[in-house]
């Protein structure tokens, strides 16, 4: 679960129930989730560029108000 949401739904969030998983099984998927890395593949890195130029307008929008 914590492998295939990183690698095929290229999620950067996780959320679980504790009602519903049982500690041993949230380990399970936890040290699955921070043991795989981010995908490189086309679709991620154009994403990864798109927070970037989304943090510059931001930063420079900041810049501005400050000013």
């Amino acid at each position: 679960m914590g492998r295939g949401a990183r690698i095929w739904n290229h999620a950067n969030v996780l959320v679980l129930s504790l009602r519903a998983t049982t500690e041993a099984i949230a380990k399970e998927i936890l040290d699955a989730w921070f043991a795989t890395p981010y995908s490189n593949d086309d679709w991620n890195l154009q994403q990864i560029e798109r927070i970037r130029q989304l943090e510059k307008i931001e930063k420079s929008t900041s810049e501005q108000k400050i000013s």
